[in-house]
């Protein structure tokens, strides 16, 4: 029986559940992205809780999101990761018009689904969660839009999960080439950082039980890589 998942989220979710809970291939998995912080940490990772497709309300969704566990419970910490695609009639995706975009001080048609703006508001949600008001409304300062996390059971589940770390980083899973991944560097106020589809598939092919993963991206081919 063969299974294809569609796009961006078809990947992340073949990806996911191919590793299962074989921890250190999520720790290799994660090694990809990069960050500082964790990479040169002397602390040991116990676990991890992943989240897929999780809601936050008027924060916005997230394609995954994922929690390092250490032997100091009071040290996790937190990845929200998005993953953008282009159109298979693109020729290109591009993040410096991305930013550009983000960058503007009015709304556009489409402005919810940038990935800047999506990786910001999940930032609104790290650093408001513990604050007293955040019950009752945050002002996103950009539009001044207010940002409610609501009353659904699940949604208030993941929230005490983000509010238990002690950091959080912020991902772009990108269609675009590790040189212009480079060439941007890091042009916003938040702790973002960037990982190519191409970095995951090659890692992806190297693995034995992520094979599953490369039919999935063989089927998005065009809009991936």
């Amino acid at each position: 029986m063969k299974i294809l998942g569609y796009s961006e989220r078809g990947i992340i979710n073949s990806l996911i559940f191919s590793i299962g809970d074989d921890k250190q291939l999520m720790r290799e998995f994660i090694r990809l992205i990069n960050i500082r912080e964790i990479e040169e940490s002397t602390e040991i990772i116990t676990d991890y809780t992943i989240l897929l497709e999780q809601s936050f309300s008027r924060f916005g969704d997230s394609d995954l999101v994922i929690i390092v566990e250490y032997e100091d419970p009071k040290h996790k910490k937190l990845l929200f990761i998005e993953g953008k695609v282009k159109t298979s009639q693109s020729k290109k995706w591009c993040l410096e018009k991305q930013f550009e975009k983000f960058a503007r001080e009015e709304k556009y048609i489409g402005s919810s689904s940038n990935l800047f703006f999506q990786l910001y508001l999940k930032k609104l949600l790290f650093d408001n969660c513990n604050s007293s008001a955040f019950a009752l409304a945050i002002k996103e300062p950009r539009f001044q839009e207010n940002r409610k996390i609501g009353k659904n059971e699940i949604v208030l589940k993941a929230t005490k999960l983000v509010k238990e770390c002690h950091e959080a980083y912020f991902i772009g899973l990108v269609p675009a080439s590790q040189e212009d991944i480079e060439k941007f560097g890091c042009k916003t106020d938040f702790n973002i950082h960037f990982l190519s589809w191409k970095k995951v598939y090659e890692f992806c092919k190297k693995e034995e039980r992520l094979k599953k993963v490369i039919e999935i991206f063989n089927y998005n081919k065009g809009q991936i890589y």
